[in-house]
């Protein structure tokens, strides 16, 4: 199945929304370790962060905070779109402790929201419960402010928090 591509066939809707699940899809780390979303379903929060090059000072602070996000019982994973070359001297230097995907060809980045296929791209944030379902989105495309740290572990704390009987209609402020 190629990146980008649903277990159902289908392309996934343009961009992920708030309140929906996540579509299923795989994809091969720049290490070359096959997953698939649904690995961590059940057991894992995920922060997914599709990025660009200029991004690269969030996945440093991320790496810097890896330890919290584990923590949180968060899986985090890094879409790039970048040559494969590129994308391995990155792995190489960073030393990120997260998984890196390398999205050369843009599909991934497009459905995202990360990228409008008219050549414009930005950064999209995605954290997800344990079932997958968007609690925080950000795609700076929309106008959305970049993350901070804070704020990422600040859904992941209210993710491990919610109960049923609650519900509130938005944490953090």
């Amino acid at each position: 199945m190629e990146a980008g591509q649903t277990s159902g066939g289908e392309s996934p809707a343009y961009g992920f929304e708030r309140g929906r699940c996540l579509p299923n899809f795989e994809f091969v780390t720049v290490e070359g370790a096959r997953k698939d979303l649904s690995d961590f379903k059940g057991r894992k929060n995920l922060v997914l962060i599709f990025a660009g090059e200029k991004d690269e000072a969030l996945l440093n602070a991320v790496a810097g905070a890896f330890p919290a996000f584990e923590d949180l019982e968060a899986h985090v994973i890094a879409v790039m779109k970048m040559s494969a070359r590129r994308a391995l001297r990155v792995h190489h230097a960073q030393r990120w402790p997260f998984d890196l995907v390398l999205d050369a060809g843009g599909a991934l980045q497009r459905t995202s929201g990360a990228e409008n296929g008219q050549g414009s791209s930005g950064l999209a944030v995605y954290v997800t419960d344990r079932w997958a379902e968007v609690v925080f989105a950000c795609r700076t495309l929309h106008g959305d402010p970049v993350p901070g740290i804070a704020d990422l572990l600040g859904w992941l704390a209210f993710v491990d928090h919610q109960c049923p009987e609650c519900f509130p209609s938005e944490w953090p402020a």
